[in-house]
């Protein structure tokens, strides 16, 4: 692929080795808060099952200036934007932007998903991480990439149990087919939805819950004539 501006160049990785962990403890884990990134073993061991995506942008020394880590679920064809950055000294070159393009045309050839979808922080979360980037401008960021946000009352499964769920979040659409939206692309049909997120929850949190809050999610997903979907307010 060509490098932005002649100084990157991106490249996949969909097995362990070459620069995962490099990638992981230079570029993603100085990027996201604790709660919300998954271990460096179980970034690996998703490689190593054949079920994740790994782009990685690289300047001319070969060194690591950003990511893109996704992650593939074959049962219900979704695939999740687990995590996205670049060091701060690349900010505002645009290569974020080259990246996600990227990265949703390669899963897009690769598995033909029914839909790609991301996990944000809502900028009225009642916590925000600050120290991790502006999530007002993050926001923004995947809207002028086209991304939809879903109207569901969305948390991050907790990586270990419920009692490490991340609260405030918003999960994106990327990439819809057409033939699982409704109402004029309005609307998301939220049964291949409802799958990932049993799937997701009861893998990271060791037991398909029942408690009020997942109850609530799935409800909302469950809503007759699709999740609605649109942009949000960032610029309040």
């Amino acid at each position: 692929m060509r490098g932005l501006g002649m100084k990157y160049r991106i490249m996949e990785q969909t097995r362990p080795g070459g620069l995962v962990e490099q990638v992981y403890r230079e570029v993603l884990a100085p990027a996201f808060p604790a709660e919300e990134l998954e271990s460096e073993a179980g970034v690996i061991e998703t490689l190593e099952a054949g079920l994740g995506s790994l782009l990685v942008a690289v300047d001319d020394a070969g060194r690591p200036a950003g990511a893109a880590f996704g992650r593939w679920s074959e049962a219900s064809r979704v695939q999740l934007l687990a995590y996205l950055a670049v060091k701060p000294s690349t900010r505002g070159h645009g290569l974020g932007g080259r990246l996600l393009r990227d990265a949703v045309e390669a899963w897009r050839e690769r598995y033909d998903p029914c839909m790609i979808v991301a996990e944000v922080e809502s900028p009225d979360a009642p916590a925000v991480h600050e120290a991790y980037g502006d999530p007002r401008r993050r926001l923004a960021f995947y809207e002028n990439a086209g991304a939809r946000a879903l109207d569901l009352p969305y948390f991050q499964p907790g990586m270990g149990g419920p009692a490490r769920r991340v609260q405030g979040m918003l999960l994106l659409v990327l990439h819809a087919d057409p033939s699982f939206t409704q109402e004029g692309a309005d609307r998301l049909a939220g049964g291949p939805l409802r799958t990932f997120m049993e799937a997701y929850l009861e893998s990271a949190e060791g037991a398909r819950p029942t408690d009020w809050d997942a109850k609530a999610l799935f409800k909302a997903i469950d809503q007759e004539g699709g999740i609605p979907m649109g942009r949000t307010e960032t610029d309040r």
